[in-house]
């Protein structure tokens, strides 16, 4: 757990004088399907619609492979309970605590993923966790929403993910802590 923190208080050192905007970057795709602010994750201000069809249409096909290769295995240190996010660094900029308006992730041992705010869900896709390479490949069920693929370093209650850069998000790290139950406004949920 020293390790894990270690690399993220690092990480957020470095960009500690930045502070990020709490602002929405909505856009809309070609088939009209609007991307807004809700998904923490969302990295794409530079990627344009016919990029992020190319992508999805590769990530869908190594997503299909590691189901293949893997018999869809999953692991309880990841679809244990409810990740709240903590922290994201993206680029030098920088949201924690109630900036983060109770951001969540849920992995569920269907290998799908539920998101949201508070208790409120506002988004899912597919995933796949490779435990031994410590990678996790995010695909949204929104078609104009990229995939990611992040490196994740897991310890107890704790998980900081690294972007790589195979879809561009080599710009984002966060930390989420486990949780019991959604957070609530103004409240704290404790960890199982």
């Amino acid at each position: 757990m020293k390790i894990v923190s270690a690399l993220f208080a690092i990480s957020l050192f470095l960009v500690a004088s930045c502070k990020m905007e709490n602002k929405s970057t909505a856009r809309s795709g070609d088939n009209g399907k609007s991307v807004g602010d809700a998904y923490a994750l969302l990295n794409q201000e530079d990627v344009k619609d016919v990029d992020v069809k190319a992508m999805r249409a590769s990530a869908l096909n190594i997503l299909e492979h590691r189901y293949k290769e893997s018999s869809k295995k999953t692991y309880t240190i990841l679809d244990k309970d409810i990740w709240v996010f903590d922290a994201i660094v993206k680029n030098s900029n920088m949201m924690t605590g109630d900036s983060l308006g109770g951001r969540w992730i849920d992995f569920k041992e269907d290998l799908t993923y539920d998101y949201g705010r508070m208790d409120k869900k506002e988004g899912k896709g597919k995933y796949f966790y490779d435990f031994d390479k410590a990678n996790l490949l995010l695909i949204d069920d929104n078609e104009n929403i990229k995939p990611q693929e992040f490196e994740v370093k897991a310890l107890n209650d704790i998980l900081v993910s690294v972007g790589q850069y195979i879809y561009k998000d080599n710009n984002i790290q966060t930390k989420l802590t486990r949780k019991a139950s959604f957070p609530t406004p103004g409240g704290d949920t404790s960890a199982k």
